[in-house]
């Protein structure tokens, strides 16, 4: 109670207004209830709900019991916060809300609006980093707010069909480059987590500030629009075992953190407001289908990385331009797989709210740190039988922009040298389209010897999961130009053809079909297989760099399979 004394003073003074999130036992006990309901009244903090499981399922988190439990305890929720507050709640949360849980929610109380959905990139890492006890799988899902679809709670809707009624949001504002590679609950918006990942020097928490800057930054790109937040609880402010600071600099830090979105808000800089108004505000300026990008930057380590993530209803990819622009990440939206959590959901797949990657070259080891080379895209030049990856060249962004529903990403050229002296210089551009599509244009824009042999080949080497270890592949089938040239029986097996138009992979497990097909008339087309050390599958699109050729065009297209 001290804590949270602490917590509510603090954004009093500073002229916040808040949003509490209370339990069942909060809701239930009368005198703290009066003292909400006047916060709420007198410096207008929002109340809002935060669902727990009950004995009755058997504990656990919410997201992980029975949909007739999750009833259960969605009405129970809701009818207390009626009978302690006299109105029905406008936002609800918990760590994962998975597809039936929102339903439930939307259809007991029609009045809610937002909600806390999910957890962005919190998974295995963390799984592993909690001694393997921390079940919560939400990878796979918008950073930021998103509209969530009714048959899966990380994916945003295509439409208002779509649409599962509210806006959520993910449980904390993670950075875009270590919720990408580290174990991303120590780097977030929470300033207890930054000391847990010590990116703190004691009193000094440089980090803190550059992260809310990074999120402020996003507005840039994405038509004025940043969303940025804070949310902790009281029990980390004190005696909390996670944390070697003293309790002194736990609070200080905390404070510190809130004074400065205070400072820029009276700069005129960023806005506060409640979930339920942010929600309202989110429906006014962005419309149901329309791409959120993100551009990111290291800020702790001073490596120079740079991310570019962008999340629309037909994909969320990330482009590292560490590997020379290669796609390190691919989540198929387009799909439109379904998933709920919980005893009753798909058999194997309980606990799992994660979307699906067909490209994760994290856990599927991309290039840098596989025997061969794992789970990612990238582009290969080969000149008198020497080969060239593009993974070997760091580049960085040049420009970000967009286009209605389009946006556009060009990374600053790269020039390669083969060991006969030839230089070529290229330039990578992605165009992410609507439906699913990504346009990939490799503009050769000097060659140091124009009458040089040269091959460039457009490479994806794909799979699907959900987690670290590999899943059942042999229901994939391989297609060259809509026809099966292989079916997947991890025997390495190779498809070749000149002049070919598309090849393709079905991943029935996912409702996803994958397909390279050339804008750029290609000389060869091939499609591969893996083996079981290797399980994954190849598309490759191959064209002869002659000195008439000044750019490629590819399409990667992703596609829901027709029934």
């Amino acid at each position: 109670m001290q804590m949270y004394e602490l917590q509510r003073k603090t954004g009093h003074d500073l002229g916040f207004k808040s949003t509490i999130f209370l339990g069942l036992d909060f809701l239930r006990d009368k005198e703290m209830v009066e003292r909400f309901k006047a916060d709420r009244d007198n410096y207008g903090d929002e109340i809002a709900v935060w669902l727990t499981s009950d004995g009755k399922a058997g504990g656990g988190q919410v997201w992980l019991i029975r949909k007739e439990d999750k009833k259960r305890v969605v009405k129970n929720a809701i009818d207390a916060y009626i009978e302690a507050f006299g109105q029905a709640p406008k936002s609800v949360g918990n760590y994962v809300m998975d597809a039936d849980l929102i339903e439930i929610v939307k259809e007991y109380c029609p009045e809610v609006e937002a909600c806390v959905a999910g957890c962005f990139e919190e998974g295995v890492k963390v799984f592993h980093g909690c001694n393997n006890s921390w079940y919560l799988f939400s990878e796979g899902m918008p950073w930021g707010p998103w509209y969530p679809s009714k048959t899966h709670s990380v994916r945003p809707a295509k439409n208002e069909g779509d649409w599962a009624g509210v806006v959520a949001v993910p449980h904390l504002s993670r950075d875009l480059v270590l919720g990408y590679e580290n174990r991303n609950d120590f780097f977030a918006s929470h300033p207890a987590n930054i000391q847990r990942g010590l990116a703190n020097e004691g009193y000094s928490h440089e980090y803190d500030y550059n992260l809310c800057d990074q999120y402020r930054l996003q507005k840039d790109f994405n038509d004025g629009m940043s969303y940025y937040q804070m949310h902790v609880s009281p029990g980390w402010l004190s005696r909390n075992f996670n944390i070697i600071d003293p309790d002194e600099i736990t609070q200080k830090l905390y404070i510190e953190t809130l004074e400065y979105i205070a400072e820029l808000r009276d700069k005129g800089e960023v806005e506060i407001v409640t979930f339920s108004e942010f929600a309202k505000e989110y429906k006014n300026q962005v419309p149901i289908g329309k791409p959120t990008v993100a551009f990111a930057k290291d800020i702790l380590m001073g490596s120079g990385k740079q991310y570019y993530w962008v999340c629309s209803p037909g994909y969320r990819l990330l482009v590292d331009t560490f590997q020379g622009g290669s796609i390190g990440d691919l989540r198929p939206y387009e799909g439109e797989y379904a998933a709920v959590t919980g005893p009753d959901a798909e058999k194997g797949r309980y606990l799992y709210n994660t979307y699906p990657y067909i490209i994760q070259s994290q856990y599927r080891t991309g290039y840098k740190t596989h025997s061969t080379d794992g789970s990612r895209t990238t582009l290969i030049m080969s000149h008198n039988g020497e080969n060239l990856d593009m993974c070997d060249y760091n580049t960085t962004v040049e420009d970000i922009s967009r286009a209605d529903n389009n946006c556009r990403l060009a990374l600053k050229p790269v020039e390669v040298k083969f060991s006969d002296g030839l230089t070529v210089k290229i330039q990578t551009v992605y165009d992410f389209m609507e439906g699913g599509s990504i346009l990939i244009t490799r503009k050769i824009l000097s060659k140091s010897d124009n009458n040089a042999e040269l091959k460039i080949q457009e490479y994806v080497k794909a799979c699907y999961g959900f987690i670290e270890y590999p899943e059942d592949m042999k229901d994939i089938t391989l297609y060259c130009d809509g026809e099966k040239v292989i079916d997947y029986t991890y025997r390495n097996t190779q498809f070749k053809k000149q002049g070919a138009k598309t090849v393709s992979a079905l991943i029935p497990d996912i409702s996803t079909e994958v397909v390279l097909k050339p804008e750029t008339k290609a000389d060869l087309l091939t499609v591969k297989e893996g083996n079981l050390f290797s399980p994954f599958f190849t598309l490759i699109a191959e064209y002869n760099a002659d000195e008439s050729l000044k750019e490629v065009k590819t399409w990667l297209q992703i596609k829901k399979p027709q029934a």
